[in-house]
């Protein structure tokens, strides 16, 4: 097999690949002589129809099958042999014009682009520096004592860690929301930072109590009409409630499938936080990076071929995201939507591949481990995860593709200019 390699454009070449005769020849023959054992036609025994007649029959038919599995076949072979990075094949037609002695083809192949040494000593990253103190604990034990917590009216003013039940209309742009009836909420009073508007209204605040003003909701509001904007409301506090947590007891801690009581559940909330504390730091220093090196190589050209099949895989992704159980998937949003996330995402797996590859930087099996026993830890049975995850290739090429990108992450934080900020625990969180 002869091939050779025609650079079209930067992301576009022509590629000749030359097969002898005698190869294609001898896959027709072999494949005819096996037909003739098959073939049943009238007037022949099983097995006796003379090779004329069966290539007369099928010849075409078994040439233009072998011509296209050749195809196929070589052409993957002939990409590995030019080590090229393949997005996709456009077009691939035989030669009709080539000399007898060879079958030839010529495939049109939209390829990834060269991608320069990267250079990313003088990189500048931050990089948070937290702890996980015994407070945070502390506010972390105290959620989950809100979370079993039981509520009880009173009557006084509300004060913070109470819970207010209000019901409201808006105006927005003389139009009355809702429609008809009243929108309803319970806020609990010290958890409204988003919505400080509403805070400052129902502090101090008692059952009956009415209000008329101008108010910001939150951009997040789960009313999309009121989301992100100032609008005239009228409320009424409807009751105002008190809440009343369980102790943190022995009985608390086994509620939540913990059985070495309040210290073996401060020991499993410490390590959770310290876990989330990690991916939140890796993230961040992960998004520093490749804020970094799309800064600098954004610019580098992808094939249209592999950014539209992306955008088709995250389209797929959103529309099984957002299909019920035993439901009727919904239609997605346009391919279009997603076009954007997926040329940033293609861009990112190429730069990072290029770093592992120009650093020569290889899987770690034992960093492998480690992460795979860390997503175990999650489970009522980290072993027999750990064995579920072994045996499907898929969940450990995922877990392989995660290990390599945190290889160089680390490598390029060894190497850029890093500087560290020290966060409290809150502070790292909130801003994530």
């Amino acid at each position: 097999m002869q091939v050779s390699v025609e650079k079209t454009s930067d992301l576009e070449c022509r590629m000749t690949v030359q097969v002898p005769s005698e190869t294609i020849d001898s896959k027709i023959s072999s494949r005819l002589n096996e037909l003739k054992k098959q073939v049943r036609l009238k007037g022949f025994r099983p097995g006796k129809v003379p090779m004329n007649v069966i290539s007369k029959r099928y010849g075409a038919q078994v040439r233009e099958e072998v011509l296209n599995e050749t195809m196929q076949s070589t052409l993957q072979e002939a990409i590995g042999e030019q080590a090229m990075r393949v997005a996709g094949v456009t077009k691939i037609e035989p030669n009709i014009e080539a000399d007898a002695a060879h079958f030839e083809y010529v495939a049109h192949l939209e390829v990834f682009p060269e991608v320069p040494t990267l250079e990313f000593s003088d990189l500048a990253i931050e990089r948070p520096v937290c702890e996980v103190t015994e407070s945070d604990v502390d506010d972390m034990i105290r959620t989950l004592q809100e979370q079993r917590g039981e509520f009880s009216e009173v009557e006084r003013k509300a004060s913070e860690g109470d819970r207010v039940r209000v019901s409201y209309v808006a105006d927005v742009d003389g139009e009355r929301v809702p429609e008809t009836g009243q929108h309803e909420i319970a806020p609990i009073l010290g958890k409204l930072d988003s919505f400080p508007d509403l805070e400052k209204i129902l502090k101090g605040a008692k059952a009956g109590d009415t209000a008329s003003k101008k108010i910001q909701f939150p951009d997040t509001y789960r009313t999309e009409k009121l989301a992100g904007k100032k609008v005239p409301v009228e409320l009424e506090v409807k009751a105002v409630e008190e809440a009343h947590l369980p102790e943190v007891t022995d009985e608390f801690a086994q509620a939540f499938g913990i059985e070495g009581g309040v210290e073996q559940l401060r020991a499993d909330v410490k390590s959770n936080l310290e876990r989330e504390m990690r991916n939140t730091i890796t993230q961040r220093v992960k998004d520093a990076v490749t804020n970094g090196l799309l800064e600098r190589f954004g610019d580098l050209p992808l094939p249209q071929s592999s950014i539209e099949q992306e955008a088709r895989q995250m389209q797929a992704q959103l529309q099984q995201q957002m299909t019920q159980p035993g439901g009727e998937p919904p239609p997605p949003p346009p391919v279009d939507q997603f076009k954007a996330g997926a040329e940033k995402r293609l861009r990112l797996g190429l730069l990072m591949g290029e770093l592992a590859k120009q650093n020569s930087v290889e899987i770690d099996p034992d960093r492998v481990q480690a992460k795979l026993e860390e997503f175990a830890q999650t489970y009522e049975k980290p072993e027999e995860m750990i064995k579920v995850y072994r045996s499907d290739k898929q969940a450990m090429e995922q877990i392989e593709n995660i290990v390599l990108e945190e290889q160089v992450l680390d490598l390029v934080l060894e190497h850029a200019q890093v500087t560290e900020k020290q966060l409290k625990f809150k502070e790292l969180m909130e801003a994530a």
